[in-house]
């Protein structure tokens, strides 16, 4: 990575804007066996032993090995230089197409494929290959249409067909996704990745019984699928068997040769340790997430030693940069109290974070430098810095990420300190919410929220339906708040048409003004609601808080609470979406709270 005088990144555009935190634990659809499968690289191979011998076909030879053994960095610096020497050597694009795309470089690998289709269109597989490209860049309608094109010259294609009902899947259109991978599977019932892919398409349709049997048969039909055993590993998770899980995910990490879905599984091997109270084991997985490899990983171009489980720190300046999503950020910080009593008097904290926060986290932390990070892409890959202290790099000794702290000083339940609070809302803010609040009559204030704005196919699971909370939002007895930030109007009246009330507050922008928000939470009676940016505010801040909750979430840490902040109730939920039991238990908590009746 080259760098300037400043020690940032050369050519990266950076943003304030936050960033969606990566999914935990997604399902994967088999979309990238191509170009890691046998008949693939074998297509490559006999491409190189058409050409003309010379010692460029000899590199290319040499590349394509590298890729069969699982080093695509090398793959690619080789067809790179061969490109660079001649750039209508279609060969070289696609060894470099292919080597990008294992390395997660999706948007440079489907460059690549453009380069081979412009000079070579009739390239067997191509439009698959493109179509895959498409896929993981999110780009589904693209796909869709390039996946066709190839079953259309393809129809017999197994790869073809199932990287189509991906396409269809990710675009809703379930029943044709099921109508298509069933048809296949009736001429190949020997297609393991055809049976993985039904399971996920299960999955998306909220039907967890077929699920299981679908990737049951999946590592059946092929005991080496590493990507299905990962995806049952998941679903076990959600269906409460973590042994099973762990077992599972474990297998899966020790047969994939994918550096990205190695990543991957490894990281969800640690959630679920700490899902049963493996704290240390699971932090150690969970490093996973900083690995280059890793779907989406940020980057943080320091020179400086990052913060390990030995830093002396006395006297000592860090900055501590925010990552993942927002209500992550949040709950790391917990540890910032301790950092500053091992920095001292004599040492500097210095706190990059989402910039919404730095009023809160200032105040919070009066002798903490505190600023926000910019987040920029750097290649494919996304950068963070400290713009406002790049100019002063010498003062910092020690660099981590916020999570780092975590695995320094939360080794055991018992290290999770009983304050109620460590962030520190506006106290006049807090007093002008509850002259408000108030003015609406002497029923308990309860803000209620429902959903998060990041919610994909891998985090759903962790969200009720608005439709669900009908047992909290019919209780007369209470004042409901909505809390809820993002475009919520469809929800709103609906609510109204069921006879259901929730009071908004005026003035506030409840998904950017966090500190206003903050300050709300805390003159609230009550907040409830999933594990979102603002459950995690409230708690931080000392609010009550009721959470629903998927059973087992990692964040437990393998107890019925929620360790990070002690006051905070959980109402966990039932296996793989019912919610009836924890919107009841709920309803009946909020009651006994409040001495309802």
């Amino acid at each position: 990575m080259s760098e300037t005088e400043s020690g940032t990144p050369e050519a990266v555009q950076f943003s304030l804007e936050a960033r969606s935190p990566p999914a935990s634990r997604p399902f994967m659809a088999d979309t990238t066996r191509p170009a890691r499968s046998s008949d693939a690289l074998l297509r490559l191979t006999q491409a190189a032993d058409a050409l003309q011998s010379d010692v460029r076909t000899a590199e290319l030879h040499d590349a394509i090995r590298l890729l069969q053994q699982g080093d695509p960095q090398a793959a690619d610096e080789i067809a790179h230089r061969i490109v660079q020497q001649d750039e209508n050597l279609v060969l070289a694009w696609r060894v470099m197409a292919t080597a990008r795309e294992q390395l997660g470089d999706f948007s440079t690998a489907f460059f690549c494929a453009e380069q081979v289709f412009r000079r070579a269109p009739e390239t067997p597989g191509l439009f698959n290959d493109l179509g895959r490209l498409a896929y993981h860049l999110k780009q589904f309608e693209q796909a869709e249409q390039l996946f066709l094109l190839h079953v259309q010259k393809n129809p017999g294609d197994m790869d073809g067909i199932n990287n189509l009902a991906c396409a269809l899947r990710d675009l809703h259109r379930y029943d044709d996704a099921q109508a298509l991978l069933k048809a296949a599977l009736e001429q190949a019932p020997q297609t393991a990745l055809l049976w993985n892919n039904l399971a996920t398409l299960m999955i998306a349709r909220g039907d967890a019984p077929n699920a299981l049997i679908f990737f049951d048969e999946a590592i059946r039909v092929d005991p080496g699928f590493a990507k299905a055993y990962y995806n049952r590993a998941n679903l076990k998770g959600l269906l409460g068997d973590a042994d099973g899980a762990l077992h599972d995910g474990e297998t899966a990490c020790t047969l994939s040769r994918i550096p990205t879905d190695q990543a991957m599984m490894r990281m969800a091997v640690g959630l679920t340790k700490m899902s049963m109270g493996r704290i240390v084991e699971g932090l150690a997985d969970y490093e996973a997430r900083l690995d280059p490899h890793f779907d989406d990983a940020t980057l943080y171009p320091y020179t400086q030693p990052t913060l390990t489980l030995e830093t002396q720190l006395q006297g000592k300046r860090l900055l501590l940069l925010g990552e993942q999503g927002l209500g992550d950020e949040v709950m790391f910080a917990s540890t910032v109290p301790d950092l500053l009593d091992d920095i001292g008097l004599q040492g500097k904290l210095y706190l990059a974070v989402e910039q919404r926060l730095q009023s809160l986290y200032q105040r919070s932390f009066p002798t903490a430098e505190v600023g926000p990070y910019a987040t920029g892409k750097w290649g494919h890959q996304s950068v963070r810095i400290a713009p406002w202290l790049q100019s002063r790099l010498e003062e910092i000794d020690y660099w981590a990420p916020m999570g780092a702290a975590v695995r320094r000083y939360r080794q055991r339940i018992d290290d999770f300190p009983t304050r109620r609070h460590f962030l520190t809302a506006d106290p006049d803010k807090v007093s002008k919410w509850r002259q408000v609040l108030a003015e609406l009559g002497p029923k308990p204030k309860i803000g209620v929220l429902w959903k998060s704005l990041f919610v994909d196919p891998a985090r759903s699971r962790q969200f009720t339906s608005f439709a669900a909370w009908a047992p909290v939002l019919g209780m007369a007895e209470v004042t409901l708040v909505n809390l809820q930030y993002g475009d919520c109007r469809q929800e709103l009246a609906a609510a109204r048409e069921a006879g259901f009330d929730l009071w908004t507050p005026p003035g506030i922008d409840l998904k950017d003004d966090l500190d206003d928000l903050a300050a709300l939470c805390v003159a609230l009676d009550l907040v409830v609601g999933p594990a979102n940016a603002t459950t995690n505010i409230a708690a931080a801040c000392g609010g009550e808080v009721s959470l629903v909750a998927i059973p087992g979430a990692w964040t437990q840490l393998g107890t019925a609470g929620w360790p990070w902040y002690p006051q905070l109730r959980v109402m966990p939920g039932g296996r793989f979406g019912d919610w009836s039991a924890a919107m009841a238990g709920l309803r009946d908590d909020i009651r006994a709270r409040f001495k309802l009746g």
